[in-house]
């Protein structure tokens, strides 16, 4: 939440910036919350496009440091997902 409210409070707003900071949190809120019903492909795929989302945003420069920081957690988080499910794992898919 706090790099949405960054984006749409900066003083040049990066529209393109904010819709995909909202569909990854979007995405990872909704993978977090089943959890339990959450494939470990799923996990890796998403964390796949987050770090993808994120490596483009850096790159631009236009894009605000509290987009890139919302998105590095959101990675975190689906990191932290990922490591729980593992270890409630007996073998590897």
């Amino acid at each position: 939440m706090v790099g949405m409210r960054s984006v749409e409070r900066s003083s040049s707003p990066n529209s393109e910036a904010g819709r995909v900071l909202r569909a990854c949190l979007d995405l990872v809120e909704q993978l977090v919350r089943q959890s339990e019903n959450v494939k470990a492909a799923e996990v890796e795929t998403t964390l796949n496009v987050l770090n993808k989302a994120a490596a483009e945003m850096q790159a631009d420069e236009a894009s605000a440091t509290a987009v890139i920081s919302a998105l590095r957690n959101a990675v975190g988080r689906l990191q932290a997902l990922r490591a729980e499910m593992r270890g409630g794992e007996v073998a590897p898919r």
